[in-house]
């Protein structure tokens, strides 16, 4: 548990701003819950001198990075920093790829106590040979440091990373939006069972507080991330946070999930599909093909719509926004009528692809704009102003709409049960409801490995106050895009 820059501040780094950051975090309630590392990431170094040592960057920090960490260290905390395992970092800053011996010396000198390791500029070197090298480097000073693998989960490194370090990134880099942070706990999630005490998943750090989301979403990113076990790195402005912030991030109750010493991560047990929007309207996505499902199944007209073969429903620019990440979701078909919204061109699309050859699908209303995954991997479809990208591409197979290998589907959104054994024999419940409008959801005995006869007492984590007892099943509404985080103790 702790803080590290990169996710608010980027490259916008020095000594004074870690200092600041070290002073709220020791005289603030984070310290007491358990936040003790204070991390600085990418863009600190400076230099490599002729011996091959590491210098940081002598204008943002005058002072070394030794004086730095002993003034986080007279705080009371743990001091962690950022280097690659390429030959410069991921902002061009000098790697440590050859330097290994050399940087881990330097960052015991220092007084380091975390390192994250990147996977930028690599020489195309497996990580497999690149991350051990690091490891025993560090292990040779005799001083510990915790050693987090950031490898973006490229190659796996849940089958392979227990051996070399204590944490190790499962996806690529989360942003500070609802569809980025619940696809990388979707990730996450498939890659429980290597996990446990001395190695951890990790989906990457925290945007609780950053402002891209709302608040029930900020406690499903929270929630979840402590029902999986992950590390708990605050990723916002520590000396300019809300109270609301705040009192999502010092939760003793939750963060005791996160905490507790059996150390199993919490996995998804249960996930139901939930009905189109009240106005007709369903969200669409990329996702793992599977042609027999009638959620990926499409036809394209003579006029231009590309339709849902099972209900005929058109894709759809929302609002006929001509703008960047502009939603597209499926609606029913109003081509034709020239009274409608944009005279319906936002249902209507340009298609570039031919039979055997991937093309771009632009829109009508805007022919600049085209039909785009986010981020290359999704789920998230968009419109975006075409570029060329690979994620822009796109082709009919069979009935399906290909893009990188994952198909369009619609998004019924889903209502979720999430679990996990905690050591005092009870279950960790998290309801997780993805869909846009409040739903009533149950964790049934059954689906989270109690008997359903079985009596339990069910306590409300965020609220933090018991619910009552109950047998066989318990069930609650839950805000749109909110969580619901119980304890389950049976009796």
């Amino acid at each position: 548990m702790g803080w590290n820059s990169w996710n608010h501040f980027g490259c916008g780094i020095n000594e004074n701003l870690i200092k600041s950051t070290a002073d709220v975090i020791a005289s603030s309630p984070l310290k007491a819950a358990g936040y003790v590392y204070v991390n600085m990431d990418d863009c600190w170094a400076g230099s490599r001198d002729a011996q091959g040592n590491i210098h940081p960057d002598p204008n943002a920090f005058p002072n070394g990075i030794k004086s730095l960490a002993d003034y986080v260290h007279n705080k009371g905390l743990l001091f962690g920093l950022y280097s690659d395992s390429g030959e410069k970092t991921c902002a061009g800053r000098p790697g440590s790829l050859h330097y290994e011996t050399n940087d881990a010396n330097s960052y015991a000198s220092w007084g380091v106590d975390y390192l994250k390791f990147d996977n930028c500029n690599n020489d195309n070197i497996p990580p497999e040979q690149r991350y051990p090298i690091m490891r025993d480097a560090l292990n040779k000073t005799g001083r510990p440091i915790f050693y987090s693998l950031c490898e973006w989960g490229e190659d796996n490194p849940a089958t392979w990373a227990p051996n070399v370090g204590n944490s190790w990134r499962t996806t690529g880099d989360i942003s500070d939006s609802w569809d980025s942070m619940i696809s990388r706990i979707d990730t996450n999630d498939q890659w429980a069972k290597y996990a446990g005490p001395g190695g951890w998943n990790d989906p990457d750090m925290l945007e609780v507080g950053n402002g891209g989301m709302t608040y029930d979403e900020y406690v499903t990113h929270f929630s979840l991330w402590c029902l999986a076990k992950a590390p708990l790195l605050i990723g916002c402005d520590v000396t300019k946070m809300s109270n609301e912030t705040l009192s999502i991030l010092t939760n003793p109750e939750v963060i005791a999930i996160n905490q507790d010493k059996l150390g199993v991560q919490g996995q998804k047990v249960k996930s139901t599909a939930v009905a189109a929007k009240a106005d007709g309207a369903t969200n669409v996505v990329v996702t793992d093909c599977d042609p027999t499902k009638p959620t990926q199944q499409w036809t394209i007209g003579s006029d231009g719509g590309i339709r849902t073969a099972s209900d005929g429903r058109c894709l759809d620019v929302y609002n006929c926004e001509d703008v960047d990440t502009a939603q597209v979701e499926v609606y029913p078909c109003h081509i034709g009528n020239n009274n409608a919204e944009c005279q319906s061109k936002n249902q209507q699309w340009n298609i570039k692809f031919s039979s055997g050859k991937a093309g771009e699908i632009t829109s009508v209303m805007d022919p600049s704009k085209c039909l785009d995954v986010y981020d290359f991997t999704g789920p998230k479809v968009q419109l975006y102003t075409c570029n060329g990208g690979t994620n822009q591409q796109w082709q009919l197979v069979g009935n399906t709409l290909r893009s990188g290998g994952k198909c369009l589907s619609l998004d019924l959104g889903a209502v979720e049960v999430w679990s996990g054994p905690l050591a005092d024999g009870s279950k960790a419940v998290a309801l997780v409801n993805r869909t846009p409008s409040t739903q009533l959801i149950t964790a049934s005995w059954s689906d989270i490995g109690l008997s359903p006869s079985q009596r339990a007492n069910v306590r409300d984590l965020w609220y933090r106050r018991d619910v009552g007892l109950f047998t066989g099943s318990y069930n609650t509404t839950v805000n749109s895009h909110g969580t619901v985080l119980l304890k389950v103790s049976p009796r």
